[in-house]
């Protein structure tokens, strides 16, 4: 049961999983995106930000808690322009970066377009922002600009968490705003700043009833201003008997000292008795009297929407609620767009991967079938002539035998130069076979596996200890399987055999910068001696005394035909080492 449980994990694992893509194309699909699409995109929305941020007056705050949030949200995007132009800077003018600082680069950018993203959320209504559907976008754009799959699932998934923090903060500031709402704050910051008075003559409609409610004193309100109220107000309150001279005597002492105890301490904002020792009903009663006596039109007008929303109610209903719902939707949202632009991102890089390896299978195979024809028409031509030749010496060989032994040297000579060049155009004919072999995707690890275990069964017991070091995500060769083990089981015999059966063998193989897989095979033998190092490729030469001298050819040959080479470095007493270079892109190569 378990058992079957880890194979169903491996297959989600393998099905999910996408190869690495190569440097060279990652790197350019990347740059490419940046450079086109999403820098002159986030151009243009920063200037719409900046607009908003600083010249309109739809954010405006008071010194609140939102206030402050909207200085540092201010504050942050001059950082967060100026890493946009160092990060546009670096992509446009830089010919060539690597990868991985490329790969940074992108990730780190990704995470401040989410940040800000959120701050612009926070100051814009939280889970009801309309910038919500932002997110999605920056979601797209992070598959478009990561292929890799850790980075892009976890900066998406970053987002996520940013939204659900913006909105959280929001409930946070709301719920801190206390039971009066915000009023707009035009008229209180215009007076302010020009340092008038906030109250003035005539802004007490009611006064009669205002005086009689600070007379009773009948609660903390109440004995609250009259604690702060001077002498002589108190004084014309007592006195207070409703006629026009009392009444404008009284206004004008109530003005001085309410402007004054606000000056102290702005009792008209929600939290201006944040440092007092009150109920919260006692806070509700001083701002509502206060805010009803400032600002009766704003008021009036608050009281009139109450009424008529409470006028359209239908009373058998129930009370309306506000569930969390839309915000789970929300959050279920970002979640499913990042499975699918992950998964959609996956199944095109699949597609295009297909396509190219079908594009590079037709090149190799037609490449190879090329060559088998020009070999084999070759070889024929120059057989035929070969063999009038041969066969003229024969008969000259016949006809002369009574002559001098030079002369039937001389024809002996002429035969088994023929009979060379015989065998080396029926080998040469063997390219005709080319056509015939599969052109594979091969695993170069497996292979070269496969190769040391045929030079080194283990049942010989040689005393050659072989390393192996095979790069992670190494890209696969598309070649025909029998040509690449004839190139490492040659090379790894010549190694065997240069120890003469004892010695260190370091097999590696790693991944190049311009779509090539390479290839080392070196050995701590007695080395190659520098005159005969340029030989070596030939065919029929050798250092050995039973070598045929065609394994190192054989090599050259093979590696040759798919547009590869190999490099031999040798120094006497110190071993051989031979570099393999395997172009993995004919196809793309053919085209730059």
């Amino acid at each position: 049961m378990h058992l079957t449980r880890w194979q169903g994990i491996k297959w989600f694992a393998r099905l999910f999983a996408t190869p690495r893509p190569e440097p060279a194309q990652q790197a350019e699909r990347v740059l490419a995106m940046q450079r086109h699409i999403v820098l002159p995109a986030k151009a243009v929305v920063m200037a719409v930000v900046l607009y908003y941020l600083y010249y309109s007056r739809w954010l405006v705050e008071v010194a609140t808690t939102r206030g402050v949030v909207l200085e540092t949200i201010q504050n942050f995007f001059v950082f967060y322009v100026l890493i946009n132009a160092g990060v546009a800077t670096a992509l446009f003018m830089a010919r060539r970066l690597p990868l991985v600082l490329i790969e940074w680069i992108v990730f780190t950018v990704g995470l401040l377009d989410g940040l800000f993203l959120a701050a612009l959320t926070l100051v814009t209504g939280g889970f009801e922002s309309i910038l919500f559907w932002v997110f999605p976008g920056l979601i797209v754009i992070n598959a478009l600009s990561i292929p890799l799959a850790t980075p892009q699932i976890m900066l998406n998934l970053l987002l996520s968490v940013f939204y659900l923090g913006a909105g959280i903060l929001n409930t946070n500031i709301d719920l801190a705003k206390g039971p009066v709402p915000d009023l707009p704050p035009s008229r209180r910051i215009a007076e302010k700043q020009k340092g008038s008075p906030l109250f003035s003559l005539g802004d007490l409609k009611d006064l009669p009833d205002f005086a009689a409610k600070l007379k009773k004193r009948s609660n903390p309100v109440s004995q609250f201003l009259w604690d702060q109220f001077s002498d002589v107000t108190r004084q014309e309150l007592l006195n207070y008997t409703g006629t026009s001279i009392e009444n404008k005597r009284l206004q004008q002492t109530l003005m001085e000292d309410l402007n004054r105890i606000i000056q102290a301490g702005p009792i008209y904002q929600e939290r201006s008795f944040v440092d007092m020792t009150i109920r919260p009903e006692t806070q509700l009663l001083l701002n509502r009297l206060l805010l009803e006596s400032a600002y009766p039109v704003e008021i009036a007008k608050i009281e009139q929407r109450k009424i008529s929303a409470i006028a359209k109610v239908v009373y058998e209903d129930p009370p309306i609620d506000y569930p969390a719902e839309p915000f789970l939707l929300r959050l279920t949202i970002l979640w499913l767009m990042t499975a699918c632009c992950y998964g959609l991102q996956m199944l095109v890089d699949k597609q295009r991967r297909t396509e190219g390896e079908a594009r590079e299978f037709a090149s190799r195979q037609d490449h190879l079938r090329a060559a088998g024809r020009l070999a084999a028409e070759i070889a024929h031509q120059i057989k035929n002539p070969l063999g009038i030749i041969n066969n003229a010496a024969y008969a000259l060989q016949r006809s002369l035998q009574n002559s001098k032994n030079s002369v039937h040297e001389q024809l002996q000579i002429i035969r088994e130069e023929v009979e060379r060049s015989d065998r080396i155009l029926t080998e040469l004919m063997g390219y005709a076979q080319l056509a015939e072999g599969k052109v594979e995707k091969i695993s170069v690890a497996e292979e070269l596996d496969r190769a040391i275990a045929k030079v080194f069964p283990a049942a010989a017991n040689y005393l050659v200890d072989v390393h192996r070091d095979y790069a992670p995500n190494t890209p696969p060769l598309l070649m025909q399987r029998n040509h690449l083990s004839e190139i490492f089981v040659n090379l790894l015999q010549n190694a065997r055999e240069a120890l003469n059966g004892k010695g260190v063998i370091e097999v590696t193989a790693w991944s190049g910068d311009e779509d090539e897989v390479l290839v080392s095979i070196k050995d701590n033998g007695p080395g190659i001696h520098p005159e005969k190092l340029g030989k070596i490729f030939e065919p029929y030469f050798t250092t050995k005394e039973k070598g045929t001298g065609l394994g190192l050819a054989i090599v050259k040959h093979n590696i040759e035909t798919y547009d590869g080479t190999v490099r031999v470095d040798s120094e006497l007493g110190y071993g051989t080492e031979f570099v393999l270079h395997f172009p993995t892109r004919t196809f793309m190569r053919s085209n730059k």
